[in-house]
């Protein structure tokens, strides 16, 4: 699993710079902030929030195929990175930054569009809001803060779950589908707290 971490450094500091390939020129020339891989981050995010806007319209399967692409480019980005040889500091929080963004907006328009029980979308808040915090706050002084694998599993399960969910809803309220639904909620969960555990003891850095 790619956890889009970095040594610190980009990784073109460790390159000469007549020895840049292209995308690090630019990368080095921007500092940072334009990479193949952040292009990819913002596109993904973009796709996410045209299918919540068609979820919020009640055209689930449109905006169900929607988050499936800009999920899926939230994995391709770093592979870009690591491709391209452009992962950086800034670009391991832009990646974090709007996977957190996404998957809060997902769950708040799950809750507006009356997708499920209010009681498990506070559930698949709690760890995915209070998680930015703690980063935040350590980032504030000044401790490194990485993703962790937990981390990592626990947004997969929940962006399982929401998937379910959707599911659940466009195939007229299938039992099965809400049981294993509620399931993959429970993991996403206990694996967010996990890893909210793991950040707010430094074990991110293991």
């Amino acid at each position: 699993m790619n956890l889009h971490r970095t040594t610190g450094k980009p990784d073109w500091s460790s390159v000469k710079p007549a020895e840049y390939n292209s995308f690090q020129k630019i990368a080095a020339a921007t500092n940072s902030i334009i990479t193949p891989a952040n292009v990819i981050t913002v596109i993904g995010l973009g796709i996410v929030i045209y299918g919540l806007i068609e979820i919020l319209n009640q055209h689930f399967w449109i905006g169900l195929i929607a988050l499936a692409v800009g999920r899926l480019l939230d994995i391709v980005d770093g592979v870009v990175a690591e491709t391209t040889g452009t992962k950086s500091p800034l670009g391991e929080i832009f990646d974090a930054a709007a996977d957190k963004i996404g998957t809060l907006l997902t769950i708040i328009v799950l809750f507006v569009a009356g997708i499920t029980h209010w009681w498990l979308i506070a559930l698949l808040l709690i760890p995915q809001a209070l998680i930015p915090l703690v980063i935040f706050y350590k980032r504030q002084k000044g401790i490194k803060v990485h993703p962790t694998r937990q981390g990592k599993l626990s947004m997969a399960a929940s962006w399982a779950a929401i998937v379910g969910l959707l599911l659940t809803k466009a195939l007229n309220d299938s039992v099965v589908l809400a049981s294993l639904s509620n399931g993959l909620v429970a993991i996403g969960v206990g694996l967010g707290l996990y890893a909210l555990w793991q950040y707010a003891t430094g074990r991110d850095q293991d």
